[in-house]
């Protein structure tokens, strides 16, 4: 399982993010179990996961709370333009990060759909692939 570096941990302890911890670790732990070598670093207001710990390596998913709204997560992942999942959507108006092309919102005490280790494996798979 990869791992978050320390300032997501730090950004977990704040106030601000106390009504997105669960949830948000809960999401991390499947978008981490994909590779022991993927991390999640805080950039800005999301945290973003690569396939590496360079700097450089590229972004498979990354995870939004949505401030406005407590409670929500919005998952951004990096998988072909024509995949289609039924929970899965274009990308939210304000949100636009190179690669990432299918999104998902994930609101507090909704289950999170048991299909996303397997979008986040294709995500990982495509993502490492675009970099060959």
């Amino acid at each position: 399982m990869g791992v978050l570096t320390q300032r997501v941990h730090d950004k977990l302890n704040a106030f601000q993010w106390t009504p997105f911890r669960d949830l948000f670790m809960q999401v991390s732990e499947v978008i981490l179990g994909i590779s022991p070598d993927s991390q999640g670093e805080l950039t800005g207001n999301y945290v973003k996961f690569t396939t590496g710990s360079d700097p450089m390596s590229p972004v498979y998913s990354v995870v939004w709370p949505k401030m406005s709204k407590p409670g929500r997560l919005i998952v951004g992942l990096a998988l072909p333009q024509d995949f289609l999942a039924e929970s899965l959507g274009p990308p939210p108006s304000q949100f636009s990060i190179r690669g990432l092309t299918k999104f998902l919102v994930i609101e507090k005490g909704q289950a999170i759909p048991e299909e996303l280790s397997e979008w986040v494996k294709r995500a990982y798979e495509q993502t490492l692939l675009s970099e060959k």
